[in-house]
């Protein structure tokens, strides 16, 4: 009867101990797959924001190449880099 007794005590004893390795490994498994997620998503966080800024950098040189090819752009460059002037015009100077 003993035998018998002690059989299933080490019987209960090795499944008790397969259970808790598998607990263990369950979770340390899910302790690095969060660690893993919470990673990504900081890291999807960084992309997001730089994706923004490409999109914002993207919608100015798009509006300035445009702004470009207008007749606007041609005058405003002349009278900035060349200093012309139309016919009639008064020129104010500041004392720079």
């Amino acid at each position: 009867m003993k035998k018998k007794k002690a059989k299933r005590n080490v019987k209960f004893r090795f499944k008790l101990l397969l259970l808790s390795a598998f607990l263990v490994y369950a979770g340390l498994s899910i302790y690095t797959q969060q660690t893993n997620i919470n990673t990504l998503k900081s890291e999807q966080e960084a992309l997001m924001a730089e994706y923004e800024q490409a999109q914002t950098e993207l919608s100015r040189l798009e509006y300035k190449a445009e702004y470009m090819n207008t007749d606007n752009y041609v005058e405003d460059t002349a009278r900035e880099k060349f200093g012309l002037v139309y016919e009639g015009e008064i020129i104010l100077e500041t004392g720079e």
